[in-house]
């Protein structure tokens, strides 16, 4: 039994060994970005932020008027 331990261990090290070479390690991102541009990560680059439009959740109650989404108001429907 105390044969295979010796041999054993030296395989499941250079195993690993072989294993952590194969696989690069991620350096990590060293980059910073001046406001308003965001980091991406994943591409370690500033990129421009995205503007988001806030939603409107106006609810038109007259049949006769519909929702101008881009003003968030209702408005006449055209006939």
């Amino acid at each position: 039994m105390m044969k295979l331990i010796g041999p054993l261990a030296a395989a499941i090290l250079l195993a690993g060994a072989a294993a952590a070479r194969a696989q690069p390690a991620a350096a990590p991102c060293a980059l910073v970005c001046v406001p308003p541009a965001v980091l991406n990560a994943q591409k370690c680059t500033c990129e421009p932020p995205v503007v988001m439009k806030p939603v409107c959740s106006l609810v038109c109650l007259d049949p006769d008027q519909t929702l101008d989404a881009q003003r968030c108001a209702c408005v006449r429907r055209p006939q």
